[in-house]
C-alpha cells in the first residue's frame, strides 16, 4: 500500500529537508504552508500521517489539532518543535500531550527519528487501526521488562521509562491510552507522579502496581493509597503477565 504524509511547514527549506527524509523511505509527501491548505488536504484524500509545526507564520498550530483531527481522525499528528531552551521544549511538550499529538520531533531531528516515526505508522495501517499506546514506568528494569514483553506481544504499542521524570521529559512519549506504574520509586515517586500524569493525559487510564515498601507498608495499602488519584485499577507484585492482559484488556478493550 502506498503511504502518504502531509507536512505543515511555513519554510519550504524545512519542508524540503524533511520531504527528503520520508521519501527515503518509500512515503509520498505533500506540503502545506498554511493550515487552510492542511485541513483542505485532510479532507480530500486519505493521509496516513502528519508532520505538523508548531508555529506556522502566526499561527500556534497545535490550537488546530482539533480541527485536523475532526477532517482525518485516524491519521496521526507528529509536532515539530525547533525550541531553543529546555523550559520551550517542556512547554510545547505539555501542550503537544494536550491536544492530543501522537509524536513529538525536536528539530533538527534525524533520519532515523524520522524512519521510527514512520514503521510505527505502517505497523498501524497494516494493523488497520492505530495500536493502543502503553506507558510503563518501573525503576526495575526486571518488571519492565515481563510487562513491556506481554504487552507487546499482545499488540500493544509500549514506550517505557525507569522514572516518572524520564517519562515526562521524553519527546518520544506523546499520545498515550494506559500507564502502568509503580507506586514506590527514585525522585518524584508514583504517587505524585500519577497525579501529574491525570493533569497531563486527563483521559489516559492508569494501573497502579506495588510489592509495599519492605515491613513498612504493605503492597495492598500503598495501592489503596492510589484510589484518590483517580488510578482505573490495581495490581499486586509479582503478578502474571496474563493478569496484565487481562487488566489491560479490560480497560483499554480487546482489540491493541
Amino acid at each position: 500500500m502506498d503511504k502518504t504524509a502531509l507536512i505543515l511547514e511555513d519554510s519550504k527549506t524545512q519542508a524540503q529537508i524533511i520531504a527528503r527524509m520520508i521519501e527515503a523511505q518509500g512515503w509520498t509527501v505533500i506540503h502545506c504552508e498554511d493550515v487552510r491548505a492542511a485541513s483542505e488536504t485532510l479532507t480530500q484524500m486519505r493521509v496516513h500521517v502528519m508532520f505538523l509545526d508548531v508555529f506556522v507564520g502566526s499561527y500556534n498550530a497545535l490550537l488546530h489539532v482539533e480541527r485536523f483531527r475532526k477532517s482525518a481522525p485516524q491519521t496521526p499528528i507528529a509536532v515539530m518543535t525547533a525550541g531553543n531552551s529546555r523550559e520551550a521544549i517542556e512547554e510545547t511538550l505539555k501542550s503537544a500531550r494536550r491536544s492530543g499529538a501522537d509524536f513529538v520531533l525536536r528539530k533538527p531531528f534525524t533520519e532515523t527519528l524520522v524512519r521510527s516515526v514512520l514503521e510505527t505508522v505502517g505497523l498501524d495501517v497494516e494493523a488497520g487501526a492505530r495500536r493502543k499506546h502503553v506507558l510503563v514506568i518501573d525503576d526495575s528494569q526486571t518488571v519492565r521488562s515481563i510487562a513491556t514483553g506481554a504487552l507487546r506481544d499482545a499488540g500493544y504499542r509500549i514506550s517505557e521509562a525507569g522514572t516518572m521524570e524520564e517519562a515526562f521529559s521524553n519527546v518520544d512519549i506523546a499520545h498515550i491510552d494506559l500507564v502502568l506504574c509503580d507506586v514506590f520509586m527514585p525522585g518524584m515517586g508514583g504517587l505524585k507522579g500519577m497525579r501529574t500524569i491525570k493533569s497531563t493525559w486527563p483521559a489516559v487510564n492508569i494501573i497502579s502496581m506495588s510489592a509495599g515498601m519492605e515491613s513498612k507498608v504493605s503492597h495492598q495499602d500503598a495501592l489503596n493509597a492510589t484510589r484518590r488519584f483517580g488510578v482505573e485499577a490495581q495490581l499486586a507484585k509479582p503478578f502474571a503477565p496474563s493478569d496484565l492482559i487481562e487488566l489491560t484488556q479490560m480497560l483499554l478493550g480487546r482489540a491493541a
